[in-house]
């Protein structure tokens, strides 16, 4: 009988605990302010998933930073680094320059948006896009491998011979 009464206030003892324990959390979650949608990264396109390493990119004495996505033709990209290219403008919306060897070649693609770092396979340039114009890209297309954070103007103002060094920080 003694036993029966332990094991009994055993129970009761651990189920009161558990009680205890769920509405605590249940109160605590309910008390949060909820999520805000502007806090949700937006939905990244695939190959683009989160940043692999953040970069800088200087020409002249105007920087920017970026952040590469995670995709083999990013960490193939990162790999080089530092380099430094020569830009030369593609059609007032892109500043492009060749990249020392080819890179790992990803799934490209035929869009962008402006202040996305692209990798050209077939002359195996760096992309950095400036501004949207409906611009198609051709078959084959280009892989996206990042993206500007901040100063996009120091790759718009860049002019025809700048160079551009991209460093890891």
């Amino acid at each position: 009988m003694i036993t029966g009464l332990v094991v009994l206030t055993t129970a009761v003892t651990v189920v009161a605990g558990l009680t205890a324990c769920a509405s605590t959390s249940d109160s605590a979650a309910s008390s949060s302010p909820p999520a805000s949608p502007t806090a949700q990264p937006a939905t990244p396109q695939p190959g683009q998933e989160g940043p692999v390493m953040q970069i800088r990119l200087r020409i002249g004495a105007a920087e920017a930073s970026a952040r590469l996505y995670d995709n083999a033709t990013a960490r193939d990209f990162a790999s080089l680094l530092p380099v430094t290219i020569t830009l030369h403008d593609l059609g007032g919306r892109e500043k492009a320059g060749p990249l020392p060897r080819t890179l790992a070649d990803g799934q490209g693609q035929s869009s962008y948006r402006a202040g996305q770092l692209g990798y050209w396979a077939p002359s195996s340039d760096l992309a950095i896009y400036y501004r949207e114009d409906g611009f198609t890209i051709p078959d084959h297309g280009i892989v996206m491998i990042g993206e500007i954070d901040t100063g996009l103007d120091a790759i718009t103002d860049a002019d025809g011979t700048d160079t551009l060094t991209i460093t890891a920080t």
